[in-house]
């Protein structure tokens, strides 16, 4: 008995029990360094069911271009606006990392 509650408790910690965050959408899908992109999708605060509908519990994560990460201005659990990094440069692979746990990947052209 014991070692199945711990088995849930780790479980409980490490969020098993919540996909990963997911990329649906992403418009503009090409900008230049400083514009804002709109990210859509899903899973974005990593919340555990219990905990979802409380947004103070929501803590951004992070959006790279390939590896040069963006500056983040809003951020919740289905919608994430950014502004493209200066370092990007054309075609790239855009991130969403969320409670170290990453995302799919979706093509984006920096112009």
């Amino acid at each position: 008995m014991k070692a199945l509650l711990l088995i849930a408790l780790v479980g409980c910690v490490n969020n098993d029990d919540v996909p990963p965050p997911r990329i649906g959408d992403v418009q503009p899908a090409s900008a230049p360094p400083g514009s804002v992109v709109s990210i859509s999708g899903s899973g974005f605060c990593q919340l555990p069911a219990s905990m979802t509908g409380d947004p103070a519990a929501c803590d951004p994560g992070a959006v790279d271009f390939d590896t040069v990460p963006a500056t983040i201005s809003t951020w919740d659990d289905r919608s994430i606006m950014v502004e493209v990094p200066a370092g990007a440069t054309g075609a790239v692979t855009l991130v969403v990392i969320a409670n170290a746990r990453s995302s799919n990947g979706v093509a984006f052209t920096v112009d």
